[in-house]
């Protein structure tokens, strides 16, 4: 089970799961998963940037505070890497699914801390069973279109979701040429707690979200891809440097 805390994007994580409660039955028989398009996986740097918006001045400090402004994410064909700017978590994760590895990187302290992850996209055929919503998200499209990054996207509503309560309101802006690894991950060391960007553990894979909106009554809350850069993977972006204690 997925214990998220108040750190890093998993405060956002924490607000928009309201404690896994799925989103109602409403859904109709023009609501569903688009057919897939014939898009290339992306490999590479991208970077997720978040605003958050609201009249409620404390909330948006405390979101400040504890939330990250960008999110650097590598996307290799055998490994994650995930680093985090600003916020409290401090999440700069390595994650190498083939060896069931997740490492957190203290470059202050030159440590890196073996830990476990959660994936939520590789669970088991009974916790499929028991939270549909969480790995096959309900959408309907808007008709709008945009380009991002000129790369043309479709928006889609969220109809339902285990992530997204059943009170708010998210629209996704799905990439029509590109698709990420899926990458669900939520990791937990002996120091740290970090989960991947909202739109990333959403759990919608049949293209890329290059952009992801929620709208509460205290909030509206924005993810963007600001940056893409294919097959960008600087020297070691995968590697433990050899100057670091493993514990």
């Amino acid at each position: 089970m997925i214990n998220f805390k108040n750190t890093g994007f998993a405060v956002i994580a924490i607000l928009m799961t309201a404690s896994f409660i799925s989103c109602g039955d409403e859904n109709q028989a023009d609501e569903k998963t688009p057919a897939p398009l014939n898009r290339s996986m992306f490999y590479g740097k991208i970077t997720y940037t978040s605003t958050t918006s609201s009249p409620d001045s404390v909330f948006l400090a405390t979101m400040s505070t504890f939330s990250p402004h960008a999110v650097d994410i590598y996307f290799g064909k055998s490994a994650f890497r995930m680093v985090e700017h600003g916020g409290l978590s401090n999440g700069n994760i390595l994650v190498l699914p083939e060896s069931g590895e997740a490492w957190q990187l203290d470059s202050t302290k030159m440590i890196a801390y073996l830990g476990e992850y959660s994936d939520l996209g590789d669970p088991s055929d009974a916790l499929k069973d028991l939270m549909p919503d969480h790995f096959a998200p309900t959408v309907k499209a808007t008709g709008k279109t945009a380009n991002i990054l000129g790369i043309p996207c479709t928006e889609y509503y969220i109809v339902r979701s285990g992530i997204i309560p059943k009170e708010d309101s998210a629209t996704i802006m799905v990439a029509n040429t590109i698709n990420f690894p899926s990458s669900r991950y939520d990791v937990q060391t002996e120091i740290n707690h970090a989960a991947v960007p909202a739109p990333l553990f959403l759990g919608y894979e049949d293209g890329a979200i290059m952009q992801m909106t929620v709208v509460n009554k205290r909030y509206t809350r924005k993810f963007e891809i600001t940056a893409l850069q294919e097959n960008y993977f600087p020297e070691g972006i995968f590697d433990i440097p050899a100057n670091f204690q493993k514990k």
